[in-house]
């Protein structure tokens, strides 16, 4: 390959390096570095230092001549060592046609390293070259997913077990240094009761006893310390799964399963395509950098032919590293991404959640790719393809070519990238491509901390504030200059715009709290002035006012504020002074900033700043779905769950993603807080009591208890029952009852017409388990207790049922209003159709009017006519009970009660004696 120096690109900055002091954990670091890098970013770029520091290249390396002195001793030369590498790599390899070309390399990549237009990443712990990838509708899933949760606990279970042994086990060791005496005795738990208590509660713990004696041991020998729990164990290996996305928005029981583990683990990832998963697998392990398109933009104009000659010149540099490093050589994936392309979209007034941002995105990423691809196109005519190329060489060139077709060439980077895209397909068919995967989207925070804090990726940015350092190393907030230019394309005064979000910084004229406020309520110049310092490292006046600044004497002394005050971490001064919530909200606002409201900007401004926490989850993954149009392997970045969230949240969000069209999902849980603890309910000892004493038995009787088998009770040939049709959700269902003689329920028929054929036999054979448990003695109410409230589709409203008016599914239906018919179990009744839980629970029928009188009902409209073969007359009612008239109302009828002779209803008393009206009979008393 020939190589030539690169012209600066038209949006970077000549890099101006200084020596600069740096805190770290093991003291103060000078390193020479760009002077506009903050302190964060030096000790990023650092750490990466310290990690090649323990790399060792396998192979051989040419010497190169030295690099220029102002250029390699950047960063104690760690940039230098790191480009110098590959560069003697390559020409070892023979990449390069003559050594110059090493040479130049070398020194571009210095370069790019130097003015911050690139930076690599530390290769994760990848997956096995040829990943195993599972189907989520084979047979192996449930095994695999099982196997891999399984993984995960243990891992998790050990880390825990370990910290809570070494706790243990520590103190068991100070228990024995700790000592005074002799060694012999202090190391005797029989004679050393500090050890004796420690050895205790490490065996309560479940430490063995042999790892007690080993501690007591060590520390005998001289030993302090007893650590295992800081050596971190290599995580489970991921869950490769292939789907349909059709079932994956359904939120099939496969997915839901898919989607549970993810939510334990972190480390599933579910594609819409094998070959996907395959890549995604890949990519994990591939060596990975980052191009900062803030390099190649200037909010007007993007210089194509810099920002091609940088992706060609990373490309071929993670191809070094990754035979540096022995990577994958069977597949030799790549993971090129892209920085700063959310900052890129507001430089230029398109915000995050629009067509053109994501239109433009795309034609970016189609960039990315083309010229990685050219790259390793070039470098495979150098040093052949990889191994694998042969086996799927039609699928690789369908995907460059479905790329070229996919640009939009009436843009100058999209007619750019379709260009670049067709002439690689041509050069991939004739030498074939040195990597599988070129181009990635991923999440690394150190990467983007070493890019100045740039987006990742497709991600959106953290809001328009960055931190600038002072000569004198404090961070302060300021103006992001793409927010600055995206605010000038809207004409929006950028000075005002400032002063909102970061504020004045200034007390002088602080509304409700500036000085003359503050002298009235005894503050003087000095504590005014100690407070005015603290304005540009504060977020809030109560840390500015805080007593360890205005004086803790001053506080006490004449705001009256007591020692329990001071003690106090939510201790507000101001408050303390008189100044009400109000004001110091207001003088928070002028002095600090705040975020920008409606008053402040347009509409169309604040859509343009907005931050990551306020675009919305479709904004997100429609971007990535641009984003991975045109990447060789998935977007690799998790989607967030709280930590809080349920398993169904993590099904929802896998939903969303696979409607959003993306190619892959893995979903990740933000880690719980450092505080949270279950709210455990105290326990409550009870006193010691004594052993009662022995009875005396006097005459004792033995009883035998004989358990039968339990037989099967049948129901009658002719039963009767009831039919009720309903429809869940739209979805019409049928529920048939059959009822022994006493009226109890002996069995159930469920059928669904317009359902698929195995939902059908699943819900009669349901049915059928139903009653037979029932004709064994199982309770009604255990069945009910079990399925009512189970949530499933069809759900919702319910129709054609006047007690049962809506369902979370359809077995919370059938045994709900099998409760409200057998077990008078009024409470599972509900009246309101919109309510879809168990709050809508209701009461059954509503209460009747006052002095409404109910009206007597047929008894066809309870008595089956059939099943009594027509002993019931056709005139046959059932009166209603409890509605006699009131004693002494005018016109009040005489009350009748029901004769038990002839059975009609005409007892009546004449005096003081029954007499039927009826057949005559006269019964002594009424039971």
């Amino acid at each position: 390959m020939r190589f030539q120096s690169q012209r600066p690109p038209i949006g970077a900055e000549q890099a101006t390096l200084d020596l600069r002091e740096v805190e770290r954990g093991a003291g103060v670091a000078e390193v020479l570095a760009p002077v506009d890098w903050t302190s964060a970013r030096i000790d990023a770029w650092l750490d990466w230092a310290d990690a090649q520091g323990g790399i060792v290249a396998e192979g051989e390396s040419e010497p190169l001549p030295p690099a220029e002195p102002a250029l390699a001793e950047a960063l104690d030369g760690a940039f230098d060592r790191y480009a110098s590498r590959l560069a003697g790599r390559g020409a070892a390899l023979g990449v390069f046609a003559a050594t110059g070309d090493a040479v130049r390399f070398r020194d571009a990549l210095l370069e790019s390293l130097i003015e911050g237009r690139a930076a690599p990443a530390l290769p994760a712990a990848g997956a096995a070259a040829e990943p195993e990838v599972v189907d989520l509708t084979g047979f192996e899933f449930a095994r695999a997913v099982e196997r891999h949760l399984a993984e995960a606990r243990r891992e998790a279970l050990v880390a825990d077990a370990a910290a809570a042994h070494d706790e243990r086990l520590q103190a068991v060791m100070d228990a024995v240094s700790r000592c005074e005496g002799e060694r012999a005795a202090c190391a005797d738990p029989s004679l050393n009761a500090a050890l004796g208590r420690a050895a205790r509660r490490a065996r309560e713990a479940g430490v063995g006893d042999a790892l007690i004696r080993r501690a007591i041991s060590l520390a005998r020998a001289g030993a302090t310390a007893w650590t295992s729990a800081e050596i971190e164990a290599a995580p489970a290996p991921a869950l490769l799964l292939a789907a349909r996305r059709d079932g994956v928005e359904a939120a099939e029981p496969a997915a839901l399963k898919a989607a549970a583990a993810g939510w334990e683990t972190g480390r599933v990832f579910l594609a819409f395509d094998p070959a996907d998963a395959e890549a995604a697998a890949r990519s994990q392990g591939a060596c990975r950098a980052a191009i900062d398109l803030r390099a190649f933009d200037n909010g007007e104009i993007f210089d194509l032919e810099a920002f091609t000659a940088e992706v060609r010149l990373w490309t071929l540099a993670l191809d070094l590293e990754t035979a540096d490093r022995r990577g994958d050589t069977v597949w030799r994936p790549l993971g090129l991404t892209l920085g700063g392309l959310a900052e890129v979209l507001v430089a230029r007034g398109l915000a995050f959640d629009s067509d053109e941002a994501r239109r433009f995105a795309g034609e970016l990423f189609a960039l990315t790719a083309a010229a990685g691809l050219a790259a390793s196109a070039e470098i495979a005519f150098a040093l052949g393809p990889y191994p694998a190329f042969e086996q799927d060489r039609d699928a690789r060139i369908a995907a460059i070519a479905a790329r070229a077709k996919r640009c939009d060439r009436s843009t100058p980077v999209g007619a750019g990238a379709a260009d670049l895209l067709t002439a690689t397909l041509k050069s991939a068919r004739r030498t074939g491509l040195r990597n599988a995967e070129v181009t990635a989207l991923f999440a690394d925070a150190e990467l983007s901390l070493r890019l100045g804090g740039a987006s990742l990726g497709a991600a959106p940015w953290t809001g328009p504030a960055t931190l600038a350092e002072t000569a004198d190393g404090l961070a302060v907030r300021t103006l992001s200059p793409a927010a600055a230019r995206g605010l000038a394309r809207l004409g929006v005064d950028i000075d005002a715009a400032i002063t909102r979000l970061f504020g004045a910084r200034d007390l002088a004229a602080a509304p409700g709290l500036g000085a003359r406020a503050l002298h009235e309520r005894g503050f003087t110049d000095h504590e005014i002035a100690a407070v005015q310092a603290r304005l540009f490292s504060v977020s809030s006046l109560r840390q500015a006012f805080a007593p360890a600044v205005v004086g803790e004497g001053f506080v006490q002394d004449v705001l009256g504020a007591s020692a329990e005050d001071l003690a106090d971490p939510s201790f507000d001064v101001l408050a303390l002074a008189g100044f009400s919530a109000a004001e110091i909200a207001e003088a928070e606002a002028f002095v600090l900033g705040g975020p920008l409201s409606e008053g402040d900007l347009t509409l169309e401004a604040r859509t343009l700043l907005a931050g990551a926490d306020q675009i919305g989850l479709s904004a997100r993954l429609a971007m990535s779905a641009a984003a991975e149009a045109y990447t060789c392997a998935p977007d690799l970045s998790p989607l967030r769950l709280g930590w809080a969230d349920e398993p169904p949240a993590a099904a929802r969000l896998q939903a969303a993603a696979a409607r959003a069209g993306l190619r892959a999902v893995r979903l990740q849980r933000d880690p719980a807080p450092a505080t949270q603890a279950l709210d455990l309910p105290a326990l409550t000892e009870e006193p010691p009591r004594r052993p009662a004493p022995a009875p005396i038995v006097a005459e004792r009787v033995v009883e035998k208890i004989v358990e039968r088998e339990r037989t099967r009770r049948r129901l009658p040939d002719r039963r009767k029952g009831y039919i009720q049709k309903a429809a869940v959700g739209g979805h019409k269902v049928y529920l048939h009852t059959g009822e022994y003689e006493d009226g109890e329920l002996g069995e159930v028929f469920i059928d669904m017409h317009k359902e698929g054929a195995a939902f059908r036999s699943l819900m009669n054979n349901f049915a059928i388990a139903v009653s037979i448990g029932l004709q064994y003695g199982v309770p009604l109410d255990e069945f009910v207790d079990a399925f009512v409230f189970t949530r499933f589709e069809p759900a919702g409203r319910v129709t054609g049922n006047d007690t049962i008016r809506s369902a979370t599914s359809i077995l919370d239906y059938i045994f709900r209003e099998l409760a409200v018919s057998y077990l008078d179990r009024q409470d599972l009744a509900n009246a309101d159709p919109d309510e879809f839980n168990a709050d809508g629970l209701g009461h059954g029928k509503q209460e009747k009017l006052e002095g409404e009188e109910p009206e007597p009902l047929p008894a066809s409209k309870f008595i089956s006519k059939g099943f009594s073969r027509g002993a019931a007359p056709d005139n046959l009612v059932f009166l209603p009970m409890g509605g006699r008239a009131k004693p002494g109302a005018s016109g009040a009828s005489p009350e009748h009660d029901v004769c038990p002779a002839c059975g009609d209803l005409a007892l009546t008393r004449h005096g003081g004696k029954l007499v039927c009206e009826t057949c005559g009979a006269a019964p002594e008393r009424m039971g």
